[in-house]
């Protein structure tokens, strides 16, 4: 026992500095503390997540019944031009079935009306985009934990006021104010989830993070087919949010924020804990560097310097194409299932399931071809699906099940592809512009949600219209993306210079350009 005391003396006495990830590699990089915090945030993110796409059930119109002039009764759908009257509102005398409530129902949404659900979707969109620019910036000033347990417990308040509403001007304005808790807190949710775990294992994590949305959508499904109610249903969706009081002293703050912040002292606390946690106690005590002045070079630029920098001016405009691409593809194939025919409970279910097999694939793509090609044959993939989704529509759309599993394919490659982007969005960017990069492509993906909506409204006229523009789309963006330069196996770039020197001279001495042409 005095030996080692001796030791850990000595260790304290000439304290041996280490740079943040050294650090996770000194006390785990994915041990019991990490995986503890991973799954704990994750899971409580589900209830709140689901929001996003609750307008599936929450705004679904369902048939309906008109008294005709003749004395009968029309059995009424979201495209029977007859059951709707000469100034395009509902006909009078209209009933909904009794089982079944939406907001649709309730306000009677339908018709010349009907837009109005899509609308309520793209109106959290937009507050989740402003969202994650806020909460983005409180993050980083406040730390994780503050404002990760304020969108949570506001959203969850909020969401549950949402279902009390009388008018549907309300509801959408408290939809924008949740998509605005959204946004930061599922921003904060990936951060806090992610960055305590060791360099060999955050790329992976990272990944995964994004399946626990895929299983929070499956768990809205569940509800939603025992639950017709939509006030109860969104009541007991996202009342599972307020566990976060409960475990969020159990969470501490983020060490490498604090580290950021210059709080040393603080950040070497958590990791001596986090090293306790995982078993991993040494007699050398982690001590931290601080990089002053990276984050003095980092802080020199801004959003203009991605547009004034040839080199990663190219990179910025093809990443935001294909992020809002993306985007729109993916959410609008999950809300287009009421457009598929078929149950839409296990049409919703299957095409969330399927996200969680596109990770395996992603793995597999990034390790055998590279982010560039792998992007491309996902997106390929997914304008494929949609062609063949399309064309069996046009045929009459008899066979429901095949064009169910053709929606389902086409899930399952843009599921895949938005993960890889994660990885080559942040590989593309140099240090220096890194978040700011990442921050501008996040909010082109937004205006792809906002967009998806009413492309989704036009299916009600033309069934195929929403796949025709989902695969043209994204076959446009697969082949843009091929402009792009590979990624792997090489160092991240810094700085503007070494993106010009250590990859786009590469690119022209390996004839990379040649690679492009022999994939088209």
């Amino acid at each position: 026992m005095a030996s080692t005391g001796k030791n850990f003396a000595s260790a304290q006495s000439v304290p041996k500095r280490m740079d943040f990830d050294s650090a996770l590699q000194h006390v785990g990089e994915f041990g019991r503390h990490q995986k503890r915090i991973y799954f704990l945030v994750s899971f409580i993110s589900l209830p709140l997540s689901a929001q996003m796409l609750i307008v599936v059930f929450v705004g679904a119109i369902p048939e309906w019944k008109c008294p005709s002039p003749d004395g009968d009764i029309l059995h009424c759908n979201s495209t029977s031009a007859r059951c709707c009257g000469e100034d395009g509102a509902i006909c009078r005398g209209a009933k909904f079935p009794s089982d079944f409530t939406s907001i649709a129902t309730e306000w009677n949404l339908a018709c010349s009306q009907r837009y109005k659900c899509e609308l309520s979707q793209s109106i959290f969109v937009a507050g989740y985009m402003f969202g994650v620019l806020i909460f983005g910036i409180l993050s980083d000033k406040y730390g994780r934990r503050k404002p990760w347990l304020f969108a949570y417990i506001v959203g969850g308040v909020l969401a549950l006021i949402s279902a009390t509403v009388d008018s549907y001007e309300e509801y959408i304005v408290l939809r924008f104010a949740m998509g605005l808790l959204n946004g930061g807190g599922g921003l904060i949710t990936y951060v806090l989830s992610t960055e305590s775990i060791g360099p060999s294992y955050r790329g992976t994590a990272g990944t995964w993070q994004q399946a626990f949305s895929a299983v929070g959508y499956v768990f809205l499904a569940i509800e939603a087919y025992f639950i017709r109610n939509w006030r109860t249903l969104t009541v007991i969706s996202i009342f599972p949010s307020f566990v976060v009081l409960l475990v969020f002293k159990s969470i501490p703050e983020s060490p490498r924020w604090l580290a950021s912040q210059g709080k040393i002292k603080e950040a070497e606390q958590i990791l001596r804990k986090i090293e306790k946690e995982n078993g991993f106690l040494k007699n050398e005590v982690v001590f931290l560097k601080t990089d002053a002045k990276g984050n003095t070079e980092s802080s020199q630029y801004g959003m203009i310097d991605l547009f004034t920098h040839k080199s990663v001016c190219v990179v910025i405009v093809i990443m935001m194409l294909i992020w809002c691409v993306n985007s729109m593809v993916y959410y609008g194939l999950a809300l287009n299932v009421k457009n598929l025919g078929g149950n839409l409970y296990i049409n919703f279910s299957l095409a969330s399931l399927i996200e969680l097999p596109s990770y395996f694939v992603t793995q597999f793509l990034l390790a055998k071809l590279g982010r560039r090609k792998g992007l491309f044959c996902l997106l390929l993939g997914a304008s494929v699906a949609c062609f063949l989704c399309m064309f069996l529509q046009l045929q009459g759309g008899q066979n429901v099940a095949v064009i169910s599993i053709a929606a389902l394919i086409g899930r399952f490659f843009i599921s895949a592809s938005f993960a890889v982007l994660y990885v080559y969005s942040a590989e593309l960017f140099p240090t220096v512009v890194r978040n700011v990069g990442m921050g501008i492509s996040s909010l082109s993906a937004r205006l792809g949600g906002m967009v998806a909506p009413f492309i989704v409204l036009i299916g009600d006229e033309s069934a195929p219209f929403p796949m025709f523009v989902f695969a043209c789309t994204a076959l446009f963006a697969a082949v843009t993306g091929l402009r792009l330069h590979e990624t792997q196996g090489r160092p991240m770039p810094e700085t503007f210079e070494e993106l010009d020197e250590n990859y786009l001279r590469k690119q022209k001495t390996n004839g990379d350009h040649k690679g492009a042409d022999s994939l088209l």
